[in-house]
């Protein structure tokens, strides 16, 4: 595991490096061609995902704009095109910051724990291997993290609660009348902001 002057000496972003190293060892168990909860990406296409996403400028408008996303999976592809090994190591081996979040470095590791985390369980659960561990102060971060994510991704489906199943902690995500409330631990209920209630785990009232 390498660290760099954003990120070494800082226990956030020793949680990010933590993250990542599983993500990699998750993708080389699952191999490359083996399939994720994003739909139409192979293992392969997520390492190319968070490649180009650290090293690659020029791939990050395809993330948000649609017309744009031929581009990206071309440089995503260019970016595994060495070999599945050999871009898992370049994944492990370099810093996990990436750029494109508009952050401060000190600030930024809760949003980067938080794509490290997702990713990982795109790739756990679909491939039913063993299932993440997640210690207490990292459960609080990706509480944190799970809050932003569901007010961005689901900011047009009405009111929105999320409810902590371990320590019974609540939040109003998004204002409304019709209003759901959805019930699980942190690391499900990220999953659940970015993949719905299928592969999450959750309760959903409402």
């Amino acid at each position: 595991m390498s660290s760099s002057p954003r990120t070494r000496g800082s226990e956030g972003w020793g949680r990010v490096l933590a993250a990542r190293d599983r993500f990699v060892d998750a993708a080389r168990a699952a191999g490359p061609d083996a399939p994720t909860l994003c739909s139409g990406w192979t293992v392969r296409h997520l390492v190319g995902h968070l490649l180009t996403l650290r090293d690659d400028p020029l791939s990050w408008p395809g993330v948000a704009l649609p017309r744009l996303a031929g581009l990206t999976e071309r440089r995503m592809a260019a970016a595994t095109a060495s070999g599945f090994e050999d871009a898992l190591t370049r994944l492990a081996e370099g810093s996990p910051f990436m750029p494109m979040v508009f952050e401060s470095p000190r600030s930024a590791w809760g949003h980067h724990l938080g794509e490290y985390a997702a990713h990982t369980e795109d790739v756990v659960r679909a491939n039913a291997l063993p299932p993440t561990m997640v210690d207490g102060v990292t459960a609080d971060a990706l509480w944190r993290r799970a809050r932003v994510a569901a007010r961005q991704l689901h900011r047009r489906s009405g009111g929105l609660v999320l409810e902590r199943a371990d320590t019974g902690a609540v939040a109003r995500v998004l204002p409304g009348a019709a209003t759901r409330h959805v019930v699980g631990v942190p690391l499900d209920l990220l999953v659940w902001a970015h993949r719905g209630a299928g592969p999450a785990g959750v309760r959903v009232i409402g």
